[in-house]
């Protein structure tokens, strides 16, 4: 997990900086003539663009587009972002390399990519029509906003960097040996090598802490004791995976309960519906937060409102429909 992780982050990192993403983003941009146009060309873009980078970098990559839209515009994009953070918390839960939990998840159950769509793909579903309805409610007028065009770095590296996450991806499926991934790391070294610099391992080594962590919490016999009478339900697994995430979010909460549960489709759904809620439910959250408290610091307070009665309305509906139609 944590070399897969690794890699990944590293080629995530050569696409960000050739601004791949923000190309794309911008050319579609480019086609709206509307408010609602352009929110759900930003929902879009988000959206897909989660499950293939993860939800941290998409919102990275998007939410400061969505400010530069707001600032020449004079929208306020307040909601737009709190529906943005939504569409990446959501969009990510349908593939393993869409987050971090789903990543470890995957390799800890030994999950097929079949086997996980047939447990993702409904949930996606129904987050892409609740994110419908609240685009459909908001106000449309005419809005039309210059962008400038974003060059892309082109040429053989971009040509390797599609390769490698190619590689990637089929290793996160089990069809190729981890060990290939050495192919990753030393072609990047060759490619880009100040990318090595910013890779984020503090994430790493928290992951590695939290391995330890909890290998050695599953030692104690009171907590295996727990976990047969409490986890061996999926019903006690999913609902305890949005409770716990409430509170330490939801990728430690999948490490966490990982350990006790073998309920993986209940955890599977858990952690990731569980990413709706509070503000650290899913840490990506705090990402557009802190966008958005920088650029307006004295909105700060009606942004969290939004951002928890919007957060609040998706986990009431998004909860039980889960459960009924997955688990009951």
């Amino acid at each position: 997990v944590l070399v897969l992780l690794y890699c990944l982050m590293l080629v995530v990192g050569g696409f960000k900086k050739r601004r791949v993403l923000d190309n794309c983003a911008v050319r579609l941009l480019q086609r709206c003539i509307s408010l609602r146009q352009i929110t759900a060309a930003l929902l879009l873009i988000t959206f897909i663009s989660s499950m293939l980078v993860t939800n941290d970098v998409a919102l990275i990559t998007f939410v400061p587009l969505t400010l530069i839209i707001g600032k020449e515009a004079g929208v306020d994009v307040g909601k737009i972002i709190v529906w943005q953070t939504l569409a990446a918390n959501l969009g990510s839960m349908l593939t393993p390399m869409g987050n971090p939990q789903n990543l470890f998840l995957y390799a800890r159950y030994n999950f097929d990519i079949i086997a996980f769509f047939k447990v993702t793909w409904i949930p996606t579903c129904l987050a892409v029509a609740l994110l419908a309805v609240f685009l459909m409610r908001q106000q449309d007028r005419q809005l039309k906003v210059s962008l400038t065009s974003v060059n892309v770095e082109r040429g053989w590296g971009l040509i390797f960097l599609n390769l490698l996450f190619l590689l990637c991806v089929v290793t996160v499926f089990h069809w190729f040996d981890h060990w290939l991934l050495m192919i990753t790391v030393t072609v990047m070294l060759v490619l880009d090598r100040g990318l090595f610099r910013q890779i984020d391992y503090s994430l790493l080594f928290t992951f590695a802490g939290f391995f330890i962590f909890i290998g050695n919490l599953t030692q104690f016999d009171f907590l295996n004791i727990i976990r047969d009478s409490f986890f061996g339900s999926a019903t006690g697994t999913y609902f305890s995976a949005i409770a716990v995430s409430q509170f330490i979010s939801n990728v430690p909460a999948a490490m966490l309960l990982a350990a006790f549960s073998q309920q993986r489709e209940a955890l599977l759904l858990g952690v990731n519906v569980g990413g709706l809620g509070t503000l650290i439910a899913s840490m990506a959250s705090v990402i557009s937060y802190k966008l958005f408290a920088e650029a307006y610091p004295a909105q700060v307070r009606h942004y969290l409102l939004m951002f928890l009665y919007y957060n609040v309305i998706g986990l009431f509906l998004l909860v039980p429909a889960v459960y009924f139609l997955m688990l009951y």
